[in-house]
């Protein structure tokens, strides 16, 4: 089906935050929770507050661009945006937010849904606990701290006067080179983002078609999404259509409020990364001699579906291949169809339980109506991931003790290095359905041991499970002979440490508050 450019939305560009579609530039985030103590002084105050807008990150990235074609100096990308919970919604006396209906994971709030997600009680929570006057929180980005604290200085101050109080406060920033762009247990993160159907201009698409590459994708095997999907007012995608490129009916707003604006999803999750390395390596050591004798590397690589370049599995079934990891054309070239068995990339990898791509539930052998429809399916359950890295690197003392947060070599920790030296992945997403989009990937595929074949096992990286031991079914890249997959118990090595969901409306919408 050839792209029709011009059945596709024009974006309002200075409507829409710029984090949600175009995602904020940045090397450094602040989170900051607030509470709303004066509701007229906290409109008043929106109604003069530079919001980064689409628009802004679009100009952003062209900056970062034309530098990198001098030198590799950072340029300046400030940015400031914002979200709700819906106690906050309710504070500001949103028209018709008290009466909302089919938003119940975002009335009731992420500490509710911990029976469906699987997540640890609240009470074993760290941050972002279950508070009535959690009201919003404030994204601040910049390309050092030091332009992150000008935006704070020259935008939100002083708090009081302008009706809020700063209640807690989270901290990401990229990880220094070579690894900017890796999560803590080494590996490219945000790899296979959605691309989108939209314009910026009259003929101008947001996302073009890569020069040689297939009309219903951007970059090669970067499938093109409608923007229904991620912000409201568009349309989305068609989860019963026999192609995923059929257009769906337009995401309307819960309350007019919310048009043009899209839910997030804000996680705080702690990796335990000398932990993961001690068992990645003795897992490895207790595969059977034989062809299929993977090394750390190999086996950690099958566990997340990619290697630590970015490289998938599936273009890369023995070795890591800087040629086609992150920041390559070949990055997303590749479906999981010529693996259906799952001997060259697991069933149960991260990336593979995330995105299914055009696998098909409970089918090896599946025909090409329903590979069609499989797809279309996945298609709308996807998220757009804007995580960052929060915490220190790993240091000496925690390498040779492998025990996160050890002061020493023989791994004492103390109250102190456990806090001090926590790291992981502070989560962030921008969906249009909570339950059908986050909570669904979360709980029917990332949770689920049965997908997408029965004994897949749960996903090593982020599957949660009331068991300390999950299931995992390795690969056999070496004999590609199903039967020689070896299965493994695995312990979990990333803890959801709290959350919760939020609003996060147009530049228009907030300007307009009365």
């Amino acid at each position: 089906m050839a792209r029709d450019i011009a059945d596709e939305p024009l974006f309002p560009l200075d409507a829409i935050q710029g984090d949600i579609l175009a995602g904020l530039p940045k090397r450094h985030e602040h989170l900051m929770f607030f509470t709303i103590t004066d509701p007229a002084a906290f409109k008043a105050f929106l109604k003069s507050l530079h919001i980064t807008s689409m628009q802004d990150c679009i100009d952003d990235r062209a900056k970062i661009a034309a530098q990198k074609l001098i030198n590799a100096q950072l340029v300046p990308t400030p940015g400031l945006n914002l979200a709700f919970t819906f106690a906050g919604l309710d504070r500001l006396d949103v028209e018709d937010a008290a009466t909302m209906t089919g938003a119940d994971a975002f009335r009731e709030g992420m500490a509710s849904r911990q029976a469906i997600l699987q997540d640890p009680p609240s009470s074993e929570w760290t941050a972002l606990n279950p508070d009535p006057d959690l009201h919003g929180v404030f994204i601040v980005t910049g390309a050092s701290h030091a332009e992150v604290v000008d935006v704070m200085s020259l935008r939100l101050v002083p708090p009081a006067e302008n009706g809020w109080s700063l209640l807690h406060e989270e901290v990401g920033q990229v990880r220094p080179e070579p690894v900017v762009g890796h999560e803590h247990f080494g590996y490219a993160d945000g790899v296979s983002q959605p691309g989108l159907r939209g314009r910026i201009g009259h003929d101008t698409p947001f996302h073009p078609t890569a020069e040689g590459g297939k009309d219903n994708q951007a970059a090669l095997g970067q499938d093109l999404l409608w923007p229904g999907e991620f912000v409201f007012g568009f349309p989305g995608q068609n989860s019963n259509a026999p192609r995923f490129e059929v257009k769906g009916p337009v995401a309307e707003p819960p309350i007019p409020f919310m048009n043009h604006g899209a839910y997030l999803v804000i996680r705080r999750l702690a990796q335990f990364v000398p932990e993961f390395n001690a068992s990645v390596k003795t897992a490895s050591a207790a595969i059977p001699a034989g062809a299929d004798l993977a090394d750390p590397d190999l086996l950690g690589a099958q566990m997340v579906g990619r290697w630590k370049s970015g490289a998938a599995m599936i273009n890369a079934p023995r070795g890591d291949d800087r040629s086609v990891g992150d920041n390559t054309p070949r990055a997303n070239d590749f479906e999981f169809g010529e693996d259906r068995e799952g001997v060259v990339c697991p069933w149960a990898a991260h990336i593979r339980k995330a995105y299914p791509r055009d696998d098909v539930r409970h089918e090896l052998e599946p025909d090409e109506k329903a590979i069609g429809r499989a797809e279309a399916f996945t298609q709308s359950h996807r998220m757009m991931r804007r995580g960052i890295s929060f915490g220190p690197e790993v240091t000496e003392a925690e390498a040779l003790s492998g025990v996160s947060g050890a002061i020493d070599n023989a791994g004492t920790p103390d109250e102190d290095s456990k806090v001090r030296l926590s790291r992981g992945l502070l989560f962030k997403c921008y969906v249009t359905s909570i339950d059908d989009q986050f909570e669904f990937v979360q709980r029917s595929w990332c949770n689920a041991d049965d997908f997408s074949q029965p004994a897949s096992g749960i996903d090593p990286i982020i599957g949660q499970s009331a068991s300390v031991d999950r299931p995992f079914k390795g690969a056999a890249p070496f004999s590609l002979v199903e039967a020689n997959r070896p299965d493994f118990n695995l312990r979990s090595f990333v803890r959801m440490e709290g959350g919760e969901y939020f609003f996060a409306p147009s530049i228009l919408a907030l300007k307009e508050l009365s």
